[in-house]
């Protein structure tokens, strides 16, 4: 009787905990409440358990290719299979390196599907898309889901027992295949994919002396964040100024599209009609298997003349001899003799102020040219980066890291990050790796501000930066 006591309460107890445990399951797994789709778990005499769970628990890696030029975007997902009853949880997540990484979200409604004649509730565990960084193979690393199953085993029918499974995905390897360097144009600055290029100015008609603005779009899919501002052949007669880049990327859906916008403030020397020619936009394209120059459409905009500044004069009507008047002048005696007075004090301190600098410049000791950047052994480094608890302090040395890691090599001696990037379009780094260093500095800039912990993207900047300095050969 008390032993029947016993079990009763270890089955409410059992019941308590899934009941628990079945709402935080579901967002990412099948529900196990349709007991028409999942068979029974009976293992045979005879029958290796493990084998059976292999053959009906296991995740799957699909790619939309096997084969990708470096540089080329490509689809991965992980998907995890269940034809048994079983409590999933998730396990290990797959690392990508030499790859820049787009993650989409996964956690979908389970489907069904039928693989060799047999029915399966599948879920999608992650779903990225890859840019290769380097030709070579591509290693897709192994995720897993762990399980816990009861089976009845043939022995003891009646008590089922508790056994814990780990479904693991097997490694899959994509070829990388070089960029051919054949018929590659001068101006290629490591874009893939599919893309078009248009200009536009604000307005056609311009008066003389203002400014204007030209804007380029360079829209389409691929990896459109390596492209730069094209070469413009401005008219004579005609200045322009630095120019600011903006982003529109869609990463809801695969491939990844947008469009990146570079503005340019310009202005004409002289009135008349000034013409902007096609400007050229080179980028590879896979599926043809060959390089692409796309060119907008030249732009005609007309120079007007100023417009004119009108003079603010005010006209006096009456007779400024009456009596009335007669206070302006003292009046306007006691202002000239004001600002007089205080145009010398500020006139003897700037003449006090620039004595001092010239002194001052006279006493300065030479300034000792900086010393050799300190090496830094970056293994160890990165070690203890990924051991940084707090958010802001991993995102901060990662970028202080990266930062080291730059310096190394000859020339970069600055500490301002769009001019360490300036420095390394000015030494023809290749484009992919100048990619990649931006978009960890734009992911740590975002994550210090942000009040929300993405333990996922700093997987994702830990094995950037890694790869970074890999690349970096430091």
């Amino acid at each position: 009787m008390h032993q029947s006591n016993r079990n009763i309460i270890f089955y409410i107890l059992i019941l308590f905990c899934v009941s628990l445990y079945a709402p935080q399951a579901k967002s990412q797994f099948p529900s196990q409440d349709d007991d028409a789709f999942f068979t029974a778990i009976k293992i045979k005499k005879g029958e290796n358990p493990e084998d059976k769970l292999n053959n009906n628990i296991f995740v799957h890696v699909i790619t939309n290719k096997n084969s990708v030029f470096a540089g080329e975007p490509f689809l991965v997902e992980y998907k995890f299979y269940q034809s048994l009853n079983s409590v999933p949880s998730p396990g290990t997540q797959p690392t990508f390196n030499s790859c820049s990484v787009v993650e989409f979200s996964p956690f979908n409604e389970p489907e069904t599907e039928m693989l060799n004649g047999k029915k399966y509730h599948v879920t999608t565990i992650r779903k990225v898309q890859l840019t290769p960084l380097q030709d070579g193979p591509l290693v897709l690393n192994e995720a897993s889901v762990d399980n816990i199953v009861q089976l009845e085993m043939p022995d003891d029918p009646a008590h089922p027992k508790d056994f814990s499974f780990t479904a693991t995905s097997k490694p899959v390897t994509i070829d990388v295949k070089p960029l051919p360097e054949k018929d590659k144009p001068i101006d290629f600055s490591g874009a893939v994919g599919n893309f078009t290029i248009t200009t536009k100015t604000d307005s056609v008609s311009v008066p003389f002396g203002e400014n204007a603005h030209l804007s380029v779009v360079i829209k389409g899919t691929g990896n459109i964040a390596v492209a730069n501002l094209p070469v413009i052949n401005w008219p004579a007669n005609t200045d322009h100024f630095e120019a600011v880049s903006t982003d529109h990327i869609n990463k809801e859906n695969f491939p990844v599209s947008g469009n990146r916008t570079f503005t340019i403030p310009f202005v004409s020397k002289k009135e008349g009609v000034i013409i902007i020619p096609p400007v050229s936009f080179s980028y590879f394209d896979p599926i043809a298997q060959k390089y692409t120059t796309t060119y907008s459409d030249s732009l005609t905009v007309h120079i007007t003349k100023a417009i004119a500044k009108q003079a603010q004069k005010e006209i006096v009507t009456e007779d400024i001899t009456n009596r009335k008047y007669l206070w302006i002048v003292p009046a306007i005696a006691l202002i000239v003799a004001f600002v007089l007075i205080i145009s010398g004090k500020t006139q003897r301190k700037e003449r006090k102020r620039q004595e001092i600098l010239r002194q001052a410049k006279k006493d300065i000791l030479p300034v000792p040219l900086p010393a050799e950047i300190p090496k830094v052994n970056f293994t160890a480094a990165l070690k203890i980066l990924a051991l940084k608890n707090n958010d802001h302090d991993f995102y901060l040395g990662t970028k202080e890291l990266l930062t080291k890691a730059l310096q190394q090599k000859p020339g970069i001696t600055t500490f301002n990050e769009p001019e360490i990037l300036h420095e390394l379009q000015l030494k023809k780094t290749d484009a992919v790796l100048i990619d990649a260093i931006q978009r960890i500095y734009k992911i740590c800039n975002t994550s210090l501000y942000s009040p929300i912990a993405n333990p996922e993207q700093r997987i994702t900047v830990q094995e950037a930066i890694t790869e970074v300095i890999k690349q970096l050969g430091v």
